[in-house]
């Protein structure tokens, strides 16, 4: 996982003057039509997310709280270049580019083939509290196009060459006249039959029909990460849809289910423990549900309805740290509706030593 800061080469209390200087000696240096080495391409997109994120307060602000790797699990990629101004930027740096695609695509398409890059998938598990604090591997059905096996993505027939478009006569190109008010128009696109290459195989493949993919689904294991939370979204790179020129992502959108027996605070939980009266009273040792069984706290002698006593390091796991939050146990008195004979006559010598003549200390004073 790249740092955006490193990427840019800027220290982390730079400026945005800073960031947005660096990220324009960025483009200069590693923009294609400059840099002809086969990585420059892949330095440009990480130029492009660092400044897209670090030039964003809101974004950079979260960057910074989560790292890389849990910022990427929050933000698609579509998110990170949400807002962002690199179009205008390289607009006023006279650079021509083509955006595409899922989020920003190809960023540098300029008058080549334009790219066949697969679309991204998003797809919604639901997790338990368990899930969420301990961490889980999920595994499930993904309805998407992968790669055609039977012609492994050519979309020819296996055995079939590759000869001249006669649509484009080999340029990848077709042009259009028409005619208006204003004279002849002519436009120049990308030809549909050979998808810009200038050469179609003699003969389609017969499973996918000439497409390179077909439609499946498969299964795919997912793991969950101790600590995550509703909305958050986890990357899984070229499992989305299959393209020619690089396959889409899957992103894993968590839906955090409602816990019977706990109530989620960040990464505290909090249950509600009911308690006879005598035990509030005198105090003692009360049996509470938790993320790891039942355990066993000690109350105090007089503990009040809506007590509330923590337990540290019971609660969830935060993302990416050793840290755990704490089980909140909120105490409610039981009074009871109905007594016995017995019940109701010590209850009545409490009340007597309680309000009558010389009574001391009040016993229910704490209720």
């Amino acid at each position: 996982m790249v740092d955006y800061y490193s990427v840019l080469g800027v220290a982390k209390d730079a400026t945005q003057e800073q960031i947005k200087e660096a990220y324009r000696k960025g483009v200069l240096k590693y923009h294609p039509d400059v840099n002809k080495s086969p990585d420059a391409e892949t330095k440009m997109r990480e130029l492009n997310e660092a400044y897209a994120v670090l030039s964003d307060e809101s974004k950079r602000k979260q960057y910074d709280a989560y790292g890389p790797e849990g910022f990427n699990r929050r933000f698609s990629e579509e998110d990170i270049f949400k807002g962002s101004d690199i179009e205008d930027i390289l607009r006023q740096m006279g650079i021509n580019i083509n955006f595409g695609g899922f989020g920003f695509g190809d960023m540098f398409g300029g008058g080549g083939r334009e790219q066949d890059r697969g679309q991204s998938i998003l797809y919604r598990v639901d997790v338990t509290l368990q899930d969420v604090a301990n961490g889980a591997t999920k595994e499930i059905n993904i309805k998407h196009v992968k790669q055609c096996d039977a012609c492994s993505g050519s979309g020819g027939e296996p055995g079939s060459k590759q000869v001249r478009c006669t649509e484009c006569r080999g340029s990848g190109y077709v042009t259009m006249v028409s005619s208006s008010f204003f004279g002849r128009i002519q436009t120049t696109q990308q030809c549909s039959r050979c998808a810009g290459a200038g050469k179609i195989y003699e003969r389609k493949c017969r499973r996918c029909n000439g497409k390179g993919g077909i439609v499946a689904t498969e299964k795919a294991k997912v793991t969950i990460p101790a600590g995550v939370s509703s909305g958050m979204r986890l990357r899984l790179a070229g499992m989305g849809d299959y393209g020619r020129d690089g396959s889409g992502d899957l992103y894993i959108e968590m839906n955090e289910l409602k816990d019977r027996t706990f109530t989620r605070e960040g990464d505290d939980i909090i249950a509600k423990v009911a308690v006879p009266f005598y035990t509030a009273i005198l105090g003692g040792d009360v049996k509470v549900p938790s993320l790891d069984g039942t355990k066993t706290i000690a109350i105090s002698q007089g503990t009040a309805p809506g007590t509330r006593v923590v337990v540290h390091g019971a609660g969830i796991k935060r993302l990416n740290s050793a840290h755990r939050g704490d089980e909140i146990v909120v105490i409610d008195v039981e009074i009871p509706k109905s007594l016995s004979h017995n019940e109701r006559e010590l209850m009545e010598q409490f009340r007597s030593i309680n309000e009558g003549p010389g009574a001391g200390k009040k016993i229910f004073g704490v209720f």
